[in-house]
């Protein structure tokens, strides 16, 4: 594995399909925090979780948003660790491409590169676990 520190554009070329996914999603949240508040009970967004009554890997990230924009930082973390320790490292990573204009490369060999989506893929399975039984 080599790492290295290289110089980039300030600005992150930004896909629009991203952008929307973003906004959309955004979107769906706020009209959910307006049903949730309206009605009186817990709106539940995900198809998943609404179909089959388990939740998916990523279940608990809006709660877990909530709970960050109220300032409980802890229960952000503990509705869904895996996304929110990754989001934390993504606004690390953008906040240094913004600041400094650097960013990390890093190359890996492919053995190195199969480890990884192995590791990911554990991480992601261990993740849905916890999910599964301790957020619902």
């Amino acid at each position: 594995m080599k790492i290295e520190v290289v110089q980039v554009c300030r600005r992150p070329p930004w896909p629009l399909w991203a952008v929307l996914i973003v906004l959309g999603w955004m979107g769906l949240g706020a009209v959910s925090v307006l049903l949730m508040a309206h009605l009186d009970r817990p709106v539940v967004l995900c198809l998943i979780k609404r179909c089959t009554g388990i939740p998916c890997p990523t279940c608990g990230f809006t709660r877990g948003l909530l709970s960050l924009l109220h300032g409980n930082i802890t229960q952000a973390w503990l509705y869904n660790p895996l996304l929110f320790s990754v989001l934390s490292l993504f606004f690390t990573a953008a906040a240094a491409r913004i600041i400094l204009a650097r960013s990390l490369r890093i190359y890996l060999t492919n053995t190195e590169r199969k480890i990884a989506w192995i590791l990911s893929f554990v991480l992601l399975f261990t993740n849905w676990v916890y999910v599964i039984f301790y957020v619902g």
